[in-house]
């Protein structure tokens, strides 16, 4: 993916660029990532501050559970931080992704670790989910509508077992941390909330699965 973001993805961009913009994008694509293999984490959204999206568990916007069997490893999974991304193509002479929709983070299981697990598309919103799931499923939505105009990239996601977007938000159903948690270390890997459904049959036609949940368990 890293590969298709730093070309084919960026062809996309100039072919749909504003017609005021008469060249291409003129500077080399950066992919800002990071791989995270702990069985339990939280992430933020660093836009603007850089650093990890990595945070200790009760400490993030949502709580990734990597595999929750007791002697299972974690999946390594590579967070792309994709509004950043997208934000690289506004300089001071235009906006080559103008209109573009921006999620915060594509997350999947890289090819390099052998396992096609996993291709999810997060959207971190702040304020309650009433206020915000309107324009989060928009932005899921156009941005995979967008990948899937591309070949490549819409052959690549085909090649995952799940496909899953996530709108994480206030509101949304969330894990409860014990307050003990040296005598109940366990506990976050026995009471995961189910994830709400969200109905989108556009979504749906694409192959991918969507909710509302701040806890993404991976089994």
């Amino acid at each position: 993916m890293i590969g298709l973001l730093q070309n084919d993805v960026v062809d996309a961009i100039n072919a749909q660029r504003s017609g005021k913009l008469e060249y291409a994008f003129p500077n080399q694509a950066v992919v800002p990532f990071e791989d995270i293999n702990d069985t339990t984490f939280d992430i933020i959204d660093v836009k603007g501050i850089g650093g990890s999206a990595k945070r200790p568990t009760g400490n993030g916007d949502a709580t990734y559970i990597n595999r929750s069997g007791i002697n299972m490893s974690g999946l390594t999974l590579r967070f792309i931080r994709y509004e950043e991304y997208l934000n690289q193509f506004r300089i001071a002479e235009g906006d080559w992704a103008q209109g573009m929709s921006r999620p915060d983070f594509i997350v999947y299981t890289p090819e390099e670790s052998g396992d096609h697990s996993y291709f999810i598309v997060h959207e971190l919103s702040t304020g309650h989910i009433g206020s915000k799931r309107h324009k989060a499923v928009t932005q899921i939505l156009n941005t995979l509508r967008f990948f899937f105009t591309i070949p490549s990239v819409k052959e690549y996601i085909a090649g995952f077992a799940n496909r899953v977007g996530y709108i994480s938000a206030k509101g949304c159903i969330e894990l409860q941390t014990p307050l003990d948690m040296g005598a109940a270390f366990m506990m976050p890997y026995q009471i995961l909330p189910d994830p709400v459904p969200v109905a989108n049959q556009s979504i749906a036609r694409m192959g991918f699965q969507l909710f509302e949940t701040n806890v993404i368990n991976l089994t």
